[in-house]
């Protein structure tokens, strides 16, 4: 009998949030369209946007007044789409961010 052990750091869903990357001078409107508290894949509209070293984020989750700020690295870029793991985020936002996504689940939105 043969095991295997699949490593999931933590369960992932589909969104659509508004999310503005700046980095340096630049700044630049994006959608957040998949999140979990230990990163979030953008969708800016645009072909790639470059390769910076860090981006900050403001995550502005449909349930928080105010938005979120996270520093971020770039994991991968595909065409319009790029996946960022944050760096740093505090604890009381990282989980806001799990609550999201629980709260996405009751909605029924497949986790992965």
């Amino acid at each position: 009998m043969e095991l295997t052990i699949r490593r999931q750091v933590g369960m992932r869903a589909r969104t659509d949030f508004r999310v503005t990357a700046r980095w340096g001078e630049k700044r630049l409107k994006c959608r957040g369209i998949e999140v979990s508290p230990s990163g979030i894949v953008i969708d800016s509209g645009l072909g790639r946007f470059g390769t910076p070293l860090w981006i900050w984020l403001e995550l502005e989750l449909p349930e928080r007044v105010r938005p979120m700020r996270a520093l971020a690295r770039p994991v991968w870029t595909t065409g319009s789409q790029q996946a960022l793991r944050f760096v740093r985020i505090s604890d009381a936002d990282r989980l806001s961010l799990a609550e999201h996504i629980d709260l996405l689940a009751r909605r029924g939105v497949r986790l992965n």
